[in-house]
């Protein structure tokens, strides 16, 4: 057996649904380069029930973090997304489901108004003000706005998908662009009037640095997330800030659920690093000042099909689930470490 390069142990025979050299066996750990790899999960599916094949996850001795095996090369890893993946939303179901009109989006619009500068018509100073004393809703909405910075300045979204993001920091005064790999998502958004460059992370080269880097759930979907987050230290302005949210291996949802977590997503999450290892990322490519933020309300979009997939399977019923979806919520606006959720941001490191 001849190895690849010193990442890849060995390249996977043909299988249902993938020709031979379109899975490979990772050989060391994605997060941090460890190589002592020991079994954790075997004989997963596609949650979304659309992609064939037998998935696993090896978890790294050293840092923690779970690694796809076997996973899709980095050639064939389109094959890993179906149709109808979540990004390919219309830009008019994005809007409808950002923005009302009624007594509750009045006063959520009146925080977002008072905290980020946004421009939203339909809204109320005082339901924001009282909005903003409801810690699991607060916490909610600064995720939801990325916890943008009061000053805005240039932003590049990484991985925007239909453009959901860039139109709510545009609606807040930054000037927005974006990177989106998928051809139908990346349509979606230039729709809206955005800049969006349809290609990887690895073939962008802007010419103008920005003030801000988002990266919503995208840093679990690269083969070389730590080559990654070294490329856009270089597009940050000195000061600059990178913000990231990924799915926590080490929160609640995955501690209850274990193999039926709906956030372990094989086969498009090739990684899932701890909170720790993150960090240690980010410092390794350059980052300093990191710190995790709090996610507050949110667990149900990971906790609730968690449940509905452990069902599906015949693996038991999960009677508390509504209970533990709040308990994760109260406990998410308290500790970062509790969130269903890794909410980092970090930045520019000039040393």
């Amino acid at each position: 057996m001849v190895d690849r390069n010193p990442a890849v142990e060995a390249i996977v025979p043909a299988t249902a649904g993938w020709e031979a050299g379109e899975l490979e066996m990772p050989g060391r750990c994605i997060a941090c380069a460890g190589s002592d790899l020991v079994g954790r999960y075997a004989g997963l599916d596609d949650r979304l029930g659309r992609i064939p094949g037998s998935w696993g996850f090896l978890e790294c001795t050293a840092c923690g973090a779970l690694n796809l095996a076997p996973r899709p090369t980095l050639e064939a890893v389109g094959k890993a997304y179906p149709g109808d993946y979540v990004t390919h939303d219309d830009g008019a179901g994005v809007a409808a489901r950002d923005d009302g009109d009624g007594p509750v989006w009045r006063s959520i619009n009146g925080y977002l108004n008072m905290r980020f500068g946004a421009n939203r018509k339909a809204a109320s100073r005082l339901g924001g003000w009282c909005v903003g004393l409801l810690w699991p809703v607060r916490f909610q909405l600064d995720y939801f706005f990325r916890h943008l910075p009061p000053t805005p300045g240039r932003l590049l979204d990484v991985g925007c998908g239909n453009g959901a993001f860039l139109s709510r920091a545009a609606d807040a005064g930054w000037t927005v662009e974006g990177i989106e790999p998928d051809p139908q998502a990346a349509a979606v958004a230039r729709r809206t009037g955005f800049n969006v460059w349809e290609a990887s992370l690895e073939d962008v080269s802007p010419t103008q640095p920005f003030d801000r880097i988002t990266l919503s759930h995208v840093l679990e979907h690269l083969h070389e997330p730590g080559a990654a987050l070294q490329r856009m230290r270089g597009w940050l302005k000195p000061g600059g800030e990178i913000w990231l949210a990924v799915p926590n291996p080490g929160g609640p949802g995955h501690r209850y659920f274990g193999r039926n977590w709906f956030s372990l997503d094989p086969p498009r999450h090739l990684c899932l690093p701890t909170s720790r290892q993150l960090l240690a990322m980010l410092a390794d490519a350059g980052f300093d000042s990191a710190r995790l933020v709090r996610r507050g309300r949110g667990a149900r979009s990971s906790i609730l099909p968690s449940a509905r997939y452990r069902k599906e399977r015949g693996d038991g019923d999960s009677p508390l689930v509504r209970p533990l979806v709040w308990l994760i919520d109260l406990l998410a606006s308290i500790f970062p470490g509790a969130s269903e959720e890794i909410v980092v941001i970090a930045r520019r490191g000039d040393a």
